[in-house]
């Protein structure tokens, strides 16, 4: 509870009183009212205008507690970031995302002993991937969601690096 007179809002009642009594005289000026019921509705106007403005709340809004945001890798932040990055304003899949599909690929197929920069290694990358799939991917063509779709179908239809005596070993 709050006392004293500090705490009013003078602005607000001084608005109000001239206001008020600017209207009055006016209305007192062309007989509308009587001088006297003028001087009546500003004083009522003055004294509503004090009680506004000394039960006007000046307290803040109490806000809830935040919550703590745990930012864990792989998280809920992380898919999400990742789900607003994968298409551009054109409706193309971005740069970002063909680059990181790009990635798996190549490591994909250098598990399966095939070296993606090796101009001579296409055709075992064209072998294991699919010949369109492999010209999609070296292409700087942005693509759509399905061309994407083709690339994952075919970068997990290569599965692990297949197992030898040799990679046991």
């Amino acid at each position: 509870m709050r006392s004293g007179m500090r705490y009013w809002n003078w602005r607000r009642v001084a608005a109000i009183t001239v206001v008020t009594a600017l209207a009055a005289t006016g209305l007192a000026y062309w007989n509308v009212i009587d001088p006297a019921h003028a001087f009546a509705a500003t004083a009522l106007a003055c004294a509503l205008g004090i009680l506004w403005s000394a039960t006007d709340a000046t307290t803040d809004d109490p806000e809830w507690p935040r919550p703590p945001v745990e930012a864990r890798a792989g998280g809920r932040h992380d898919v999400s970031d990742l789900g607003w990055s994968v298409f551009g304003r054109d409706g193309y899949v971005t740069d970002r995302i063909v680059r990181r599909i790009r990635a798996l690929a190549a490591d994909r197929l250098r598990a399966h002993g095939v070296d993606p920069s090796d101009p001579a290694a296409e055709p075992d990358a064209e072998r294991l991937l699919g010949a369109r799939v492999l010209r999609q991917l070296k292409s700087r063509q942005p693509p759509t969601a399905r061309t994407v779709q083709t690339w994952l179908d075919a970068i997990e239809r290569l599965g692990a690096a297949p197992t030898t005596e040799e990679n046991r070993a």
